[in-house]
């Protein structure tokens, strides 16, 4: 109505619009992971999941990346050379260069080797479905109910069920745990782990603290000291 130009058209604010409650994580253990990535290196299909599903999921695992962005990874933005990936127009736009690990490195590489002879040197994405175009919003997570179920994970009946953006929220607290048990000063690794991981400051960061009651009882401190340093900020 208002793009009409109704004289009587009104619409009402976002301040009235519902709020889409962000679902409870599921906090994977690290024998849960463990057994996951490696099932999924052993995935029978006869689409590319076959191969890529193990590359796909480390980096979640491994990199903490959103699911989105690795289902946007273009095949030019993996420097298998320099070992990293580019993560590129994410979230409000942000764009990163990350470093990967020698495992993830090599996971790629072989991804790529075998979905170039399948798909040749022009494929649209980094990861594809069997018709060649990118992978679509909701396969990531019916690979990985499949991959799970391989692992001889059981799939909860009720309550939190795991999800592959799980990953990127493991990814968040296993940092910071290691950080606290190698006695390493977390504040000041904060800030590098909110840039690794795209935020904007440390306050997005600490959500999958305060998101993980599990985690955060142990570290309550800790969120109470980063919350002194990035203090809430009222609407104006």
């Amino acid at each position: 109505m208002r793009l009409a130009h109704d004289p009587d058209a009104y619409v009402l604010s976002d301040q009235w619009k519902a709020g889409s409650p962000r679902p409870t994580p599921y906090l994977l253990t690290d024998r849960e992971a463990a057994l996951f990535l490696r099932a999924a290196g052993t995935l029978e299909s006869p689409s590319p999941w076959a191969w890529q599903s193990r590359a796909f999921f480390m980096l979640m695992a491994c990199c903490g990346l959103r699911t989105r962005e690795v289902r946007r990874l273009a095949v030019g933005h993996v420097d298998h050379k320099a070992r990293s990936i580019d993560v590129v127009d994410s979230k409000a736009g942000r764009s990163r260069r990350l470093p990967v690990g020698d495992e993830v490195a090599a996971e790629l590489l072989e991804c790529d080797q075998r979905s170039r002879e399948r798909f040749g040197d022009d494929r649209p994405a980094f990861f594809v479905a069997s018709t060649g175009n990118p992978v679509s919003p909701g396969m990531p997570g019916v690979v990985f109910r499949r991959v799970w179920t391989r692992a001889g994970l059981e799939w909860p009946q009720a309550g939190k069920r795991p999800r592959p953006y799980d990953f990127r929220h493991r990814f968040a607290f296993a940092n910071i745990e290691r950080w606290t048990r190698d006695g390493v000063d977390v504040m000041a690794m904060l800030s590098y782990l909110a840039a690794y991981m795209g935020h904007a400051g440390i306050d997005s960061t600490l959500y999958y603290v305060h998101a993980s009651p599990d985690f955060m009882d142990g570290y309550a401190d800790l969120v109470a000291d980063a919350e002194r340093v990035v203090p809430e900020t009222e609407e104006p």
